[in-house]
């Protein structure tokens, strides 16, 4: 009987092992990938950034409604590009990975530098990100669905410059002291 729960435990544990190791490889996968997506996007190289996008990718940007499919991913990256602004540097940490079946989730923080026609100075921003890759049968990942959405908070950051807003938001803590 002891050999039997022996037996179990080493398999258990092996299994485990294998697991994580599996995970850890599927993590760097995934960072080398965010790498070169980052690379693609900084260069301003479109098409090959297209290719890491499902044809019916969802897309949920911050302050924006959802996107939905890749035609619809593209007018809105060519509308950003006419407006004149400009990413910079950009880059994402994977913190975390999970799987299940040919779905790959991943989760991590990103840091941006962008110019915006009108402003002197860049706009950094920093913040948190979901992406769901779909496993191929190649063996590649495509995004099936992306979001993200920033640390910093706006109002704040208007009160730091002195907006109106802000000044509204200040008017507003004192009244209701």
């Amino acid at each position: 009987m002891k050999q039997i729960f022996a037996i179990l435990f080493a398999a258990i544990f092996l299994t485990s092992i294998v697991y994580s190791q599996d995970m850890s490889e599927l993590k760097k996968k995934v960072q080398m990938m965010n790498d070169e997506y980052a690379k693609q996007m900084v260069g301003g190289d479109m098409s090959a950034l297209w290719d890491y996008y499902s044809d019916d990718i969802i897309s949920m940007p911050s302050y924006e409604p959802m996107i939905k499919g890749l035609e619809a991913c593209k007018m809105s990256a060519e509308k950003m590009e006419k407006s004149g602004s400009k990413i910079t540097a950009f880059s994402t940490t994977t913190t975390d990975i999970m799987k299940s079946g040919n779905f790959v989730v991943d989760i991590g923080t990103y840091k941006i530098t962008m110019t915006l026609p009108g402003m002197d100075m860049p706009w950094d921003d920093h913040g948190k990100y979901l992406n769901i890759w779909e496993m191929q049968d190649d063996g590649s990942m495509k995004l099936k669905v992306e979001t993200w959405n920033t640390d910093v908070n706006p109002w704040e950051e208007m009160k730091k410059m002195g907006g109106h807003e802000g000044q509204m938001d200040m008017q507003h803590d004192k009244d209701v002291k």
